[in-house]
């Protein structure tokens, strides 16, 4: 990784032209646009020319500077590679370390009013909604609620207004797959794109077990929420047979109540996150095996093909037929019929 660690900490002519111009704004914020939003004016920071030709996007934030409050059209993860950056998010500021990261939705107001200083190296990558929703989800072996819910705070079916902090466990793997992308971004040759995808889908992988170990990360769980991620496991691994009734009884809950904690924690009923476990289920076989539609349908518990081609749709905007020919194609780096 010492090329990338030398890349990174390479000054840009951005860079240097703050170090002439101490204190001064960036003549690039004469031509970004600005927009109203709840909390105030903030700049559009529009990554459509970045994302035109590929599912992510990648920079180094530039230094000796600060950022003002912007938003973003896409999900972006901000992750502190050396030194610290502030965040400041609506009411709140967070101080993120080396190893540390943000994940923010689409339509996030934030800004980084602290001087970043040469040893103070942040890395932004924005995605493809469709990229995350379908490409990453769908291609988690396994995949299931836990997965879902983790991120449906920051992804496009859910309110544009969530972010997520994650602390890093000083393990190294993050940084290394952030170099690694940032490679790929410096040196792109004809597996670029491939690599990329690989790479990110591992990175979100990683993210996730270090959510899985902060115990200072809080995604909107009430008080119980460690029931609430048992519940969760229960239904990804018995969703073809359990019931409101059964899980209730696991669990020792009255069926209305354990309806309500779940409502109350995942904004969705036991119905809708069973479902949606059998369309993740749905998705990943459609993907990963040969598997005709009905039998995909009956493998998730599913035996009336009007409600599973309607629930399918339902999710992922597309048909299982479509879905399988249009993710295939972009996954082995094809063009798609």
């Amino acid at each position: 990784m010492a090329d990338a660690n030398e890349a990174l900490r390479t000054v840009t002519p951005s860079e240097q032209w703050h170090l002439d111009h101490s204190g001064k704004a960036s003549p690039i914020y004469d031509t970004t646009p600005r927009i109203q939003t709840p909390e105030g004016e903030a700049y559009l920071f529009d990554w459509k020319g970045t994302l035109s030709d590929r599912s992510v996007g990648l920079i180094k934030e530039t230094r000796f500077t600060s950022v003002p409050a912007h938003v973003n059209q896409d999900m972006e993860v901000s992750y502190v590679y050396d030194g610290t950056c502030g965040f400041a998010v609506r009411d709140s500021y967070y101080v993120l370390g080396r190893g540390d990261a943000i994940i923010f939705d689409p339509g996030v107001v934030r800004s980084s009013p602290t001087y970043k200083e040469a040893g103070d190296i942040v890395i932004s990558m924005v995605f493809r909604k469709e990229f995350f929703d379908m490409v990453f989800l769908s291609q988690l072996p396994g995949g299931g609620m836990l997965t879902t819910l983790l991120f449906e705070y920051i992804s496009s079916r859910r309110r544009r207004d969530s972010y997520l902090v994650v602390h890093g466990t000083g393990n190294g793997r993050l940084e290394v797959l952030v170099a690694l992308l940032f490679l790929e971004f410096e040196t792109p040759d004809a597996f670029s794109e491939i690599m990329t995808k690989s790479y990110t889908s591992s990175l979100f992988m990683e993210l996730m077990r270090e959510l899985a170990h902060d115990s200072n990360t809080r995604i909107g769980q009430p008080t119980g929420g460690n029931d609430i991620s048992r519940m969760l496991d229960h239904i990804e691994h018995n969703y073809r047979t359990c019931t409101l009734s059964s899980t209730a009884a696991e669990f020792g809950y009255s069926p209305s109540r354990l309806g309500a904690l779940l409502k109350q924690a995942t904004g969705q009923t036991f119905s809708e996150i069973r479902v949606a476990q059998q369309m993740i289920e749905a998705a990943y076989l459609l993907l990963n095996s040969n598997k005709t539609i009905v039998e995909v349908a009956s493998e998730v518990g599913i035996s009336n093909m009007d409600y599973f081609y309607r629930k399918f749709r339902s999710m992922y905007r597309m048909t299982p037929r479509a879905y399988r020919l249009t993710m295939s194609a972009d996954i082995n780096g094809e063009p798609t019929r």
